[in-house]
């Protein structure tokens, strides 16, 4: 069997970042930069008051108190060209351009204004209260580079520079099937031998996460796809139409009704089936025709490992992300783990912070159908592949999430 490692290495190796689209800096939340953006002028554009209060010559006012003739007002907006002239101040307001002539702002707060005139109580040092054109941003500076994900601030900087539409690498299409006989809708009370069907809805829900758009495919009214040979070819085929990777869960084992690979491999190919992982060995990795496919176990908590380890990262890359994986963080185990070598177990925990101290805390029952360890999860544990014992205490290597 690969290691999770090697899996992931080949996998990946089948994939690029998508198409370039532009997109209004309004709409591309989540998107991920197709290349770099240059400022095309300074932030701020002009010279600004930080403050409410008055413009005036420093000269004027290094002795204080100091009366000046209010020679007019400057409001935001204002095209702030009319001259402070000595003698004189202006009142201003904060955002609004500092008119020529003036080199300092005095806050409201330490004037007063009477009979036209105001008076000036603390002496400015120079340049106060001021926001210097190109304080921010400078021409030509290069303010989001190609594969950052944006987000409020680098939208919020891209609009206030007028880079508007952004280029984007497009969000991936992923198609999303889901197989077995016993499955029904979540909204569908069950008969005898039935279950609800939870791993299109968690499939559907890591994908938007992720950045990608789920389309669900093959499905039957009410259920999943059949455990039938023709009803898997059929959803298969119809998932890769326009899609960009196709996920399965269910059906890539060796049982008798287990179509998967049959399938994959009649259409198109297999890399790979078998992954030295717990929960969620076996991972089938191929071509549906020309489309990537990764089919994942039927388990619950499978679905959520393999997504992790495997398709998350697939939709990341085409997303054009620079980073593919999870972070990491070292823990310290709350409670001692067993487990026979040969697989790399991924253990749901819980994070705490005691101090300086991260606690990895397992959620609870390890198996992989138990999906109330998922409820609260932070993260999971490595178990290295070698391992049979972590003792209370022992440090892990836990990929986050997310935080507490």
């Amino acid at each position: 069997m690969l290691t999770v490692e090697e899996a992931r290495g080949r996998i990946l190796a089948g994939f690029s970042a998508l198409g370039t689209i532009d997109v209004p800096v309004a709409e591309a939340a989540g998107m991920v930069a197709a290349s770099d953006q240059v400022a095309p002028h300074p932030l701020p554009r002009f010279a600004n008051s930080a403050m409410d209060g008055y413009a005036v010559r420093r000269a004027d006012v290094v002795d204080v108190p100091a009366r000046l003739r209010i020679a007019g007002e400057v409001r935001a907006g204002d095209p702030g060209d009319l001259e402070v002239e000595p003698g004189a101040a202006m009142r201003i307001m904060t955002g609004a351009p500092v008119p020529p002539g003036a080199d300092a702002i005095v806050p409201i707060e330490q004037a007063s204004e009477t009979d036209g005139e105001v008076s000036i109580e603390v002496a400015p040092a120079e340049g106060a209260h001021i926001r210097p054109a190109g304080e921010d941003v400078a021409a030509g500076d290069r303010v989001v580079v190609a594969g950052t994900e944006l987000g409020p601030g680098e939208l919020a900087l891209l609009a206030s520079l007028g880079l508007s539409p952004v280029p984007v690498h497009r969000r991936p299409v992923v198609a999303v099937l889901s197989t077995g006989d016993e499955l029904v809708a979540p909204e569908v009370e069950p008969g005898p031998g039935q279950i609800r069907d939870s791993n299109t809805v968690a499939l559907q829900t890591l994908i938007a996460e992720a950045g990608g758009e789920a389309r669900v495919a093959g499905a039957q009214p009410g259920g999943g796809v059949h455990d039938e040979l023709e009803s898997v070819r059929s959803a298969l085929t119809d998932a890769a139409k326009g899609a960009d990777l196709v996920v399965s869960s269910g059906g890539v084992s060796v049982g008798r009704y287990d179509f998967i690979r049959q399938v994959v491999e009649e259409s198109g190919s297999i890399d790979f089936w078998r992954v030295a992982m717990q929960p969620g060995k076996p991972v089938v990795s191929g071509r549906v025709g020309d489309v990537p496919f990764l089919g994942l176990p039927g388990n619950p908590v499978s679905i959520h490992i393999g997504f992790e380890q495997f398709v998350r990262p697939a939709i990341r890359k085409m997303r054009g992300c620079t980073e593919l994986l999870r972070p990491t963080l070292t823990a310290r185990l709350a409670s001692r783990l067993e487990k026979k070598p040969g697989r790399l177990h991924f253990v749901r925990v819980r994070l705490a912070f005691e101090g300086r101290d991260v606690l990895a805390i397992p959620t609870g029952a390890q198996g992989s159908h138990i999906q109330s360890s998922l409820v609260g999860c932070h993260g999971v544990a490595r178990f290295d592949i070698d391992e049979s014992a972590l003792e209370e205490g022992s440090e892990v290597v836990v990929e986050v999430w997310k935080l507490p």
